[in-house]
């Protein structure tokens, strides 16, 4: 077993899929992989969205394969590793990045919005890791890269959904690392704090709570704090040189945040385990 891959520029270049390439983390993060010399195969659900990808691509001066792949789907996911393997050998890094923000707070999702969550940004995950699974561990080596989120940290106002499924995705992460370094496979989770792109203008759930609701006028004060976190967020090209230093180091660690800023807030979870600076902390944005 070997913990270090194939190096960009070599006659065999690391092959590597990202999931959620349409649009921002994922998009960026195709473009950064094949500029640092991956074999890259940028996937997403639907394949008539994959103009702004082959323009950023292009404009990069890089190439990258463009396959469908949709997470929430079994079919769907095991075809496209299968075409990978067929095609390359072999699948040196996975970065599970596909993902949807769902809004409201537990009284008002339901229960499918609770379960779409999941299936999108945790079940999600596991269908492409263990897709990709049987082969590195064969081989003795991969990168296995899961997009968290500080969201996956420490539950935050009308994020309920969300962060219940990627509370979900770092456990289970964190539980896979020491038996997949077993075999040479190693996986890392990548807390970002917000990051502009979109996310939210395309989020699930109940969307803006109107005047009538109870929780109408918490939620007009938690999306001051929300536009206020979005007015000041990298774009995602900074995730993405995240994710391309994570995949060149030979050692790479469990956890990765994306700011010393982010490093610091959560920080605040874990000197404390009461829990209860996180709740002063998340009760001031409603007040």
């Amino acid at each position: 077993m070997s913990d270090s891959l194939p190096l960009p520029g070599e006659a065999t270049p690391p092959v590597t899929i990202i999931t959620g390439c349409s649009s921002g983390i994922g998009l960026a993060t195709a473009v950064r992989l094949a500029e640092a010399g991956h074999h890259v195969v940028a996937t997403m659900r639907d394949l008539t969205r994959g103009g702004p990808l082959r323009d950023a691509l292009s404009e990069a001066g890089v190439e990258a394969a463009v396959d469908v792949l949709d997470v929430t789907d079994d079919a769907s996911v095991m075809a496209a590793v299968a075409g990978v393997l067929e095609r390359h050998g072999r699948v040196d890094v996975l970065v599970s990045n596909a993902g949807r923000a769902y809004e409201g707070t537990t009284e008002e999702l339901t229960v499918d919005d609770f379960q779409s969550s999941i299936d999108v940004n945790f079940l999600g995950a596991v269908r492409v890791i263990k897709a990709v699974l049987p082969s590195m561990r064969t081989a003795g080596q991969g990168r296995i890269i899961a997009v968290s989120s500080i969201s996956g940290v420490f539950g935050q106002p009308f994020n309920d959904a969300y962060c219940a499924a990627k509370f979900a995705l770092e456990g289970l992460v964190e539980s896979l690392a020491p038996v997949a370094a077993s075999f040479g496979v190693r996986v890392s989770l990548l807390e970002p704090g917000p990051v502009k792109g979109g996310m939210v203008e395309r989020a699930g759930g109940v969307g803006v709570a109107g005047p009538e609701s109870v929780y109408g006028a918490l939620r007009e004060r938690f999306a001051e704090v929300q536009h206020a976190g979005y007015e000041h967020a990298p774009q995602p090209e900074a995730v993405a040189e995240v994710i391309a230093q994570i995949t060149s180091e030979a050692n790479p660690a469990l956890r990765y945040q994306t700011s010393r800023a982010i490093a610091r807030l959560l920080g605040v979870k874990l000197a404390d385990p009461t829990g209860q600076p996180i709740v002063d902390l998340t009760r001031s944005w409603l007040t």
